[in-house]
This record gives structure tokens, sequence and C-alpha cells, in this order.
């Protein structure tokens, strides 16, 4: 019974030193980037920058490839099939 009546009153006061957390710091040891080479133009830095990033991943899907050619291919076969019915058709 004594544990029943120990949540229904609250304590007199809080003590804020019982809520302080104290973290350590600590220094940054992550590597660093590699300096940006001194060049005589901004297109040479920015092809240095874009060479250096080309193993990431590639921008086109193979999905994408796929629509492409698709949506490419269509009117394409279409203009075939016409030119063949016209030749045949005027001898």
């Amino acid at each position: 019974m004594a544990e029943r009546d120990s949540y229904r009153r609250l304590p007199a006061a809080i003590d804020p030193d019982s809520f302080v957390i104290e973290v350590p710091s600590f220094e940054d040891d992550r590597p660093e980037p590699p300096p940006i080479p001194p060049a005589a133009s901004p297109q040479l830095v920015a092809a240095t920058q874009i060479a250096a990033g080309g193993d990431g991943p590639h921008t086109i899907r193979r999905t994408q490839v796929r629509a492409g050619l698709l949506i490419a291919g269509v009117p394409i076969c279409g203009i075939v099939v016409i030119a063949i019915a016209q030749i045949l058709l005027a001898r």
C-alpha cells in the first residue's frame, strides 16, 4: 500500500543538478578533402572536380535508357513503315 501512496504526491523540490549531463569535448579527426590545386583557369578546376567525382553512381539508369529508346523508336519505326508503304504503292 505504501508504494501506491508514493506515486500520489510529488517531491517538494527538484534538484537541477540531477538533470545536468556533462559531455566531453573531442577533436574532429575526420579526414579533410584534398585541397583544390591552383590552376590558371576556373574551367580546369571544374574539370578536375568533375573527373574526381566520376566514380559515383551514374545519373542515367537502365530504365531511363529503355524509356528513351521506346519514345524515340516508335515514331522512327512509324515513319519507316509509311515510307516503305509509299514506295511500294507508287509502283
